[in-house]
């Protein structure tokens, strides 16, 4: 379960949050399967958080610092990600059905068997060195709106797709 201390912090508002983090650099925020459903968190700083299993859908994740944060198995569905930092995150597992990505910092994330829907919104998020593979319901449109590189691993099924379309082009 998550610390009750740090949820009561949190419940307290964003600027008391941020605060309390800044001057706690040696703490780990834990909200281990906290339902955090509908929360007005833009601009949180939650770096190296536990927010596994954690219940997120519906808040708001915009300009978040969410790097190196455990959201392993997390319900992100229809989240507000919009240039959020998720730089090296684990994100195995979780469900962003419908969820906002654009402009966010994926860079060197793990999305191992991420459930995607077509509704989810990559435009300009960084997608390098990104791991998603075993992820499910992406569409190349969607990586294609996204910023790769070769070390982007994607799906068997997107990557088959990708290869036929390079081939349909020679």
């Amino acid at each position: 379960m998550s610390n009750e201390q740090h949820l009561s912090i949190l419940n307290q508002g964003l600027e008391n949050w941020n605060e309390w983090v800044k001057n706690n650099p040696e703490e780990t925020p834990d909200f281990f399967q906290a339902d955090l459903r509908g929360k007005q968190l833009p601009g949180i700083h939650l770096q190296k958080a536990n927010l596994k299993e954690a219940k997120l859908q519906s808040c708001n994740f915009s300009n978040a610092v969410l790097s190196d944060v455990n959201l392993r198995k997390a319900k992100l569905q229809e989240a507000n990600l919009q240039r959020a930092n998720l730089e090296n995150a684990d994100l195995r597992g979780v469900n962003l059905f419908e969820a906002n990505l654009q402009f966010a910092n994926l860079q060197n994330a793990n999305l191992q068997g991420a459930l995607f829907s077509e509704e989810v919104l990559f435009t300009q998020a960084n997608l390098k060195g990104t791991d998603l593979t075993g992820a499910t319901g992406l569409t190349i449109g969607q990586i294609e709106s996204a910023a790769t590189d070769k070390t982007t691993k994607l799906p068997d099924y997107l990557d088959e797709e990708l290869e036929d379309d390079f081939l349909l082009q020679m």
